[in-house]
């Protein structure tokens, strides 16, 4: 009886024990270092787009991995927690953690800007822009103020757009009359080139051209594959008529919350080293385009060096009246233009010796 008695409280002792133990492993918090910052980031692609997979993704997988694990990324895609031209003020008032949206949907609200799309400034791929418009914000401290709301992490630029054919263009006359989808400043540069520019939005492109609504589109050489261009246009006349900028932005407050070591990996990531991801996929995306379309019996049309001058020279005007208008009100316009051809130009070559 004896015996049992002993074995009894040994038992007690052992059942409490591990009841308390459950208690404390319930109670106790884990540790605030062992949970991971996380951070909402909302740009304006779909899930589904290769800008999401192969650009979005891959600087999410950097931050995590530089960070070891104390940063987590949280992706939102399509505009979820903000929809295009509401980016900017939902990161500056906390909305959304990091945003990407893309600059033409803010008309007037960043001016020095405005001038990246100056037209058939040559920059020869998406890469070449981006890197040029980082050149431009260390330059130019008009430019870094039009983001003084943020903490801006890098800018970056589409593809050179191109016109997409249904009848071959290799000359400026064979541009008037064509009716082309060429929204917002591009219509302005297609109606300076002879045509009658119509705007809608790019996913109508397709349906429109199998009906012959219109004769032709603007688009960088991804859209081919993206919107299946090769099945209702058969040319493409390589004129790199434009780029456009984009931004990709994160909350001033949220950005000095973090430690130290956070802080340094979101500028490790940012900068040049953003730039060269979305640049690099961009231009990735562009050569699947161009093949695809080659595959598919389109004709890529380049214009002789001669031609390219005489569209430069047609559309030159848009720019001289962008750059009195703005120099007006006190912005370094003209030498922002400059600077944006030269670095351009610089980039091109760079460019051009790697390959």
């Amino acid at each position: 009886m004896r015996r049992k008695s002993v074995f009894r409280g040994v038992g007690s002792i052992i059942i409490m024990s591990a009841f308390i133990m459950a208690a404390l492993v319930v109670v106790w918090p884990v540790s605030a270092a062992e949970k991971p910052v996380e951070l909402s980031l909302n740009h304006l692609f779909p899930e589904v787009s290769w800008f999401h997979k192969n650009a979005v993704v891959p600087w999410k997988n950097l931050v995590e991995q530089k960070s070891k694990g104390k940063l987590k990324i949280n992706i939102y895609p399509s505009g979820a927690l903000s929809k295009s031209g509401t980016m900017y003020d939902a990161v500056k008032a906390g909305t959304a953690d990091i945003v990407l949206d893309a600059g033409p949907y803010y008309i007037g609200r960043f001016p020095l800007s405005e001038g990246t799309q100056t037209p058939l400034l040559g920059a020869q791929s998406s890469w070449v822009a981006s890197r040029a418009w980082m050149d431009l914000y260390d330059e130019f401290p008009e430019f870094r103020k039009e983001y003084a709301d943020v903490k801006l992490l890098w800018l970056f630029s589409q593809g050179p757009g191109q016109l997409h054919t249904r009848k071959p263009v290799n000359k400026m006359e064979e541009v008037k009359g064509l009716i082309v989808r060429a929204p917002g400043g591009i219509g302005d540069i297609m109606k300076a080139l002879g045509a009658s520019p119509v705007s809608m939005p790019s996913s109508e492109s397709y349906l429109a051209l199998s009906k012959g609504t219109i004769d032709a589109t603007v688009f960088p050489g991804e859209a081919i594959a993206t919107y299946k261009l090769y099945e209702v246009t058969k040319y493409v006349t390589m004129s790199n008529l434009y780029v456009q900028w984009f931004f990709v932005a994160m909350n001033k407050e949220k950005y000095n919350s973090l430690p130290k070591d956070l802080q340094k990996v979101i500028d490790e990531c940012s900068g040049t080293v953003g730039t060269d991801i979305v640049g690099k996929a961009w231009n990735a995306a562009d050569k699947v385009g161009f093949e695809m379309g080659k595959q598919k019996g389109v004709k890529l049309i380049y214009l002789s060096p001669e031609e390219q001058k005489r569209w430069e020279k047609q559309v030159a005007p848009l720019a001289d009246n962008w750059i009195k208008a703005m120099e007006a009100k006190g912005y370094p316009a003209k030498r922002f233009v400059e600077a944006a051809k030269k670095a351009i130009a610089k980039y091109n070559k760079e460019l051009a010796d790697k390959n």
